[in-house]
């Protein structure tokens, strides 16, 4: 997958492809729906742990920064229940949805996009070039 994505940045591949069908563009609203919550929820954590450290241990303080933490966890557990719990939802009423909504296209969608916004080819090559061994030098002294 890692591959694939990879070649799919150096020849310049958007999100969005041209020959996109509904289901495609429902499967990558439900990822960037998904990869969002959890990038905010991160950030909401970081800043509640950040919060919580300057509070000086002030109850006043100390309260809003621990809510902040905790309904950013509980965020991230709900979406996770909701990756998982949708699909079976939707079948038990007779919906198709291993097309948009199955966890593990969700996940290969969610790398996909990942890989092809905050990775550039530059990076690509570093990873590629440190994972093939035969081509470190056994003389380090021009460092």
């Amino acid at each position: 997958m890692i591959v694939e994505t990879a070649y799919a940045i150096e020849t310049g591949a958007s999100i969005f492809s041209n020959n996109m069908e509904f289901w495609d563009f429902v499967l990558l609203a439900i990822s960037i729906f998904v990869l969002a919550s959890w990038m905010f929820s991160i950030l909401f954590i970081l800043w509640g742990w950040l919060l919580l450290i300057l509070s000086g241990g002030k109850d006043e303080k100390i309260k809003p920064a621990i809510n902040t933490i905790r309904y950013a966890v509980i965020w991230i557990i709900v979406t996770v229940f909701t990756i998982f719990v949708f699909p079976i939802f939707w079948r038990l009423l007779g919906l198709d949805v291993e097309k948009y909504a199955e966890p593990k296209r969700i996940f290969e969608k969610i790398e996909e996009i990942w890989v092809k916004l905050f990775w550039n080819s530059s990076s690509v090559d570093t990873v590629n070039t440190i994972n093939d061994i035969d081509t470190l030098p056994s003389d380090f002294s021009d460092l």
